[in-house]
């Protein structure tokens, strides 16, 4: 399950090449933990990035892949602990409370990626960290506020559908 899990989001990533730091791994990596605990989460997060940093067209770099491996992680962490305090099975068809909630969770967790991947940057290049959130967040395309846009509707519109899905599927029903 983790295997196939880790493939549809190092796949999702290069389908989503075109578009500068929009992806679905961290939706589905958050989900991932949600639904199966943080452990699950968490370890899907690093072996993701452990696959997509080392093949990644955009350059490799070791402070670079380490760091996204722990950002990542924290995605499907988060999840999990969140989904260990909420209702896993979300019976409801659409509930507006929890997406608004989990889209500010999704919100949160990528602004403390990006801050986190930033600093490293910065250690690892030798740059300011002001320049590092200048340049990733606020110079065109805009890579950090295109992920944290990007994640805040990805979370809404889809995080609970999603969990939804696969509990139906972890029940043997019909999707």
């Amino acid at each position: 399950m983790v295997t196939v899990i880790t493939a549809v989001c190092v796949g999702s990533n290069y389908a989503f090449m075109a578009l500068p730091n929009v992806n679905i791994m961290d939706l589905i990596v958050f989900v991932t933990g949600f639904v199966f605990g943080p452990f699950i989460g968490g370890i899907t997060g690093i072996l993701t990035w452990a696959v997509y940093g080392v093949l990644n067209p955009l350059g490799f770099s070791v402070p670079i892949w380490v760091s996204s491996m722990i950002g990542e992680a924290i995605f499907g962490i988060v999840g999990g602990i969140i989904g260990r305090i909420k209702d896993r099975k979300l019976t409801n068809p659409f509930d507006f409370k929890f997406s608004l909630e989990i889209s500010i969770w999704g919100l949160i967790l990528t602004i403390i990626y990006d801050l986190f991947t930033n600093f490293v940057f910065a250690v690892t290049f030798g740059v300011s960290f002001v320049a590092a959130i200048v340049t990733g967040w606020l110079i065109p395309p805009w890579f950090g506020l295109m992920h944290e846009g990007s994640n805040l509707l990805f979370f809404f519109v889809a995080v609970h559908p999603l969990i939804r899905a696969i509990n139906r599927i972890k029940r043997g029903e019909r999707v």
